[in-house]
């Protein structure tokens, strides 16, 4: 079965609010990389792209050698996930 992290074909950055960002926050939960990733954790996947959702995304990016590790999920960021999930 498909990670569904593979499944984003878009770009996603902060105020973003739907299903896209859900999937987004789920991983990043799962990852458990990092203090923005607890504070995900605590808050649970909403769906909406904010500040928690951008620096635990920036986390990850810097965990795993994405750069700029900026908290934006575009082209490089989808690339990555493709090839490693």
């Amino acid at each position: 079965i498909e990670n569904p992290i593979r499944t984003i074909v878009i770009n996603l950055s902060r105020g973003r609010r739907d299903d896209m960002v859900k999937i987004l926050q789920e991983f990043l939960i799962a990852q458990e990389k990092g203090s923005s990733a607890q504070a995900l954790v605590r808050v649970g996947a909403t769906g909406y792209f904010g500040s928690i959702t951008q620096k635990a995304l920036a986390e990850f990016q810097a965990s795993v050698g994405i750069k700029p590790a900026l908290g934006y999920f575009g082209p490089i960021t989808r690339a990555y996930l493709s090839a490693q999930y």
